[in-house]
């Protein structure tokens, strides 16, 4: 009887135990689950921040069919290019014209460094085969004028040759802007061209990627 009642006892002294040993259980695996959600929450918020958006912005969209070429620099700045100005330009010492790129929404494409573009109006004669199948019948001609060496604008012009300021790289416009001097690894792209209604258009993308090669 007294080990029946000891044993009883032994029962009624421990009743709880079970459920206490299921309620830490409890916390703990709700304190775990929580630490692994707050992990996973801040995995995220940080991948987040490292994810670029997929915001576009107009003005730095690249060149595309239909665009109309505007004047980059200068007292005409955004204003498009006409037959009219190219023509001017050819008794120029500048015989060449620095362009961006203007969409059918009127948004001037100048905030992408690739967008920048020279356009000339050049004796179709002078032009390779190639060369005068994205030029205009007129001898419109446009290339990239990010120079393929370190990025900077070609700019000037030297016996007949297309030449980059920086260290003297030279492109043979009436080639496919084929290198013939300076440092220069490889021709810039060019950039198909029509006339429409005596304005500038592009009729397609570079038929090479512009910019620095990297």
């Amino acid at each position: 009887m007294a080990d029946h009642e000891a044993t009883a006892h032994h029962h009624e002294h421990h009743p709880e135990d079970p459920q206490a040993q299921a309620t830490r259980r409890a916390i703990l695996q709700a304190a775990i689950g929580v630490s692994a959600g707050a992990a996973v929450l801040s995995t995220l918020w940080v991948g987040a921040g490292l994810v670029p958006r997929e915001e576009k912005i107009p003005s730095k969209e690249p060149v595309a069919a239909g665009d109309i070429l505007v004047f980059a620099t200068g007292p005409k700045a955004e204003q498009e290019i006409t037959l009219d100005d190219l023509r001017a330009a050819q008794g120029e010492k500048i015989p060449f014209i620095i362009a961006f790129p203007k969409s059918p929404e009127n948004v001037v494409k100048k905030d992408l460094i690739t967008n920048t573009i020279m356009v000339i109006l050049a004796d179709p004669a002078k032009m390779s085969p190639e060369t005068k199948q994205y030029a205009s019948p007129e001898g419109v001609l446009a290339y990239s004028a990010v120079c393929k060496h370190l990025g900077c604008t070609v700019s000037q012009w030297q016996n007949d040759t297309w030449l980059c300021p920086c260290h003297g790289g030279k492109y043979d416009i009436y080639n496919q802007a084929k290198v013939v001097g300076g440092p220069v690894p490889a021709p810039v792209p060019q950039l198909p061209i029509k006339v429409e209604g005596g304005k500038v258009v592009v009729a397609g993308e570079f038929l090479g990627k512009p910019g620095v090669d990297v």
